[in-house]
């Protein structure tokens, strides 16, 4: 697995206080129930090989058919069985320079005619840092921080993959977040999170 450069920051000054450098998963939102659904995609290229150094055996461009129905909705990005992401949202990727490859993926509905341009991004990835989640009532924290200060890690990056609890997590800064939502991308969630040093 990709091995990515982390930035380990000193333990916040004072008691209580915490880093200003946020981060958040990238999740999809559960009000959006008719986002695209790839059909006979199993098989069709071996998901083993979306990852930065297994990148170059995966197709240049590739189509699934989705499944036929009028109330589909072409979300900005999709999360299963893979992630797939709008053109819109590959621009904002490659405005912040992150390492970052893409393929074409074309979604089909045969039965009404529809298609869609998607991209399935590659990121750099690392299975070196724990994820711990943040949830608020009312602007109030409600969980308490997993680990003290000095565990916390900064990454130098804009996006990129935690392997995490046997799950490929999707992470985003805060600034690259706020470019997603003055666009208001569509069929997005955005979770608040902490990155922690694995013991």
């Amino acid at each position: 697995m990709e091995t990515l450069s982390l930035l380990f920051v000193p333990p916040a000054e004072g008691d209580g206080m915490e880093i200003n450098m946020k981060y958040f998963e990238l999740k999809g939102n559960d009000m959006y129930k008719f986002t695209p659904r790839l059909i006979n995609w199993y098989g069709e290229f071996d998901v083993r090989n979306i990852r930065i150094d297994k990148f170059y055996k995966l197709p240049k461009c590739h189509l699934f058919k989705i499944e036929s129905s009028e109330s589909t909705i072409f979300s900005d990005a999709i999360f299963f069985p893979f992630l797939l992401v709008s053109p819109m949202i590959k621009n904002v990727i490659k405005m912040y320079g992150d390492s970052s490859y893409f393929v074409d993926i074309i979604l089909l509905d045969p039965k009404h005619g529809k298609s869609e341009l998607y991209h399935l991004p590659v990121f750099e990835e690392t299975d070196d840092l724990q994820i711990g989640y943040k949830t608020y009532d009312k602007g109030v924290r409600k969980t308490k921080p997993e680990k003290g200060a000095d565990c916390i890690v900064t990454m130098e990056r804009n996006i990129f993959w935690v392997h995490d609890n046997q799950k490929r997590h999707t992470i985003i800064s805060q600034d690259l977040a706020e470019s997603l939502l003055r666009r208001e991308a569509i069929g997005i969630d955005l979770q608040e999170i902490v990155l922690y040093k694995k013991d």
